[in-house]
């Protein structure tokens, strides 16, 4: 169980369990979004000497799937047994953090932000979930601080697509051929149904996920229930311009400032992680003609994301391609 005050002394949300043993969650979750560029960017947030990389790794999928006895792959729809909440603190590694309270650990779950799948065959009836994932990390740690990484949802789609169905029979053509179909799909849903209730339905092709690119489905229920505690950075912004971000990424977090010659020559020094592979990218680019009608697609839910981030950077400006 949850205790009803966490341990002042630690940095991470801390406790001690009926046996006197420490127990931890995060307090910086890496929320989103999948193919952003997460994996290079948790990377390079754990190089801060007040940041840690859970025993368990970057991502746990713990809220979204494992406790619910969902599989941790996406494409894989098969139930797991339920892990126990006590198995998955001690799997974070809190042995560490009672040597060192200062350390904050950080989640880097991807499906945190957008997964919520087979809800309506626990929930049937509802057009939506019942709770957000937002709203269940606000019950556990409600002080949590959340980021979250986005990408033109163009380029997010196709690398997607490559990433997931490497060593499959993928194409450009057999990329426009399921983006008509996935738009077709999507678009017609909004016809009788809510937009939250079409990004969340289960039945989305788990092989081609083209609701993870409307982020604005995901972020305003995530800003209303964090309104002060979630910031969004655009991988774009981020690749051009590492230590202004990770140095307000870091201002955000509340952390000591870095010494910024020490973090300039760790980046010089470090490799981007999680790139395309050579077989992805012998496949090569989408086509001109997939290009523009998933921009089209987009378009509106981007000029709303920047509208709700009061940031043009979101607008990905396609009139300009």
């Amino acid at each position: 169980a949850l205790p009803l005050e966490f341990l002042a002394d630690y940095e991470s949300f801390c406790w001690r369990g009926a046996e006197e043993d420490l127990l931890c969650l995060p307090s910086v979750y890496l929320a989103g979004m999948p193919k952003c560029g997460s994996t290079d960017l948790f990377n390079k947030l754990v190089w801060h000497s007040q940041l840690a990389r859970p025993s368990r790794g970057k991502e746990n999928h713990y809220w979204a799937r494992s406790r619910l006895g969902r599989s941790t792959f996406h494409l894989d729809s098969g139930d797991t047994s339920r892990e126990p909440f006590r198995a998955f603190l001690r799997s974070l590694g809190p042995a560490r953090l009672a040597k060192h309270p200062e350390l904050r650990l950080v989640d880097g779950t991807q499906s945190m932000l957008w997964d919520q799948g087979g809800w309506e065959g626990r929930y049937p009836g509802r057009e939506v979930p019942p709770y957000s994932n937002a709203q269940l990390l606000q019950s556990v740690t409600p002080r949590a601080k959340v980021l979250v990484v986005t990408r033109d949802p163009v380029e997010r789609l196709y690398s997607d697509y490559l990433y997931f169905l490497q060593g499959r029979n993928v194409s450009a053509e057999h990329f426009h051929s399921v983006v008509q179909k996935e738009i077709a799909r999507f678009t017609s849903c909004l016809h009788y149904r809510s937009l939250t209730s079409c990004c969340y339905d289960s039945s989305n092709n788990p092989a081609l996920r083209l609701n993870l690119g409307v982020y604005v489905c995901y972020l305003r229920e995530w800003l209303r229930v964090f309104p002060d505690q979630v910031k969004v950075v655009a991988l774009e912004d981020y690749s051009a311009h590492q230590v202004t971000t990770l140095l307000r990424l870091f201002s955000f977090l509340e952390l000591d400032s870095p010494d910024i010659v020490k973090l300039s020559q760790f980046l010089n020094s470090s490799k981007t992680s999680n790139t395309r592979t050579d077989s992805a990218q012998k496949k090569g680019d989408m086509l001109p003609e997939t290009r523009q009608i998933l921009q089209d697609f987009y378009s509106p839910y981007n000029s709303q994301l920047a509208a709700l981030l009061r940031d043009t950077r979101f607008l990905y400006n396609y009139d300009s391609d």
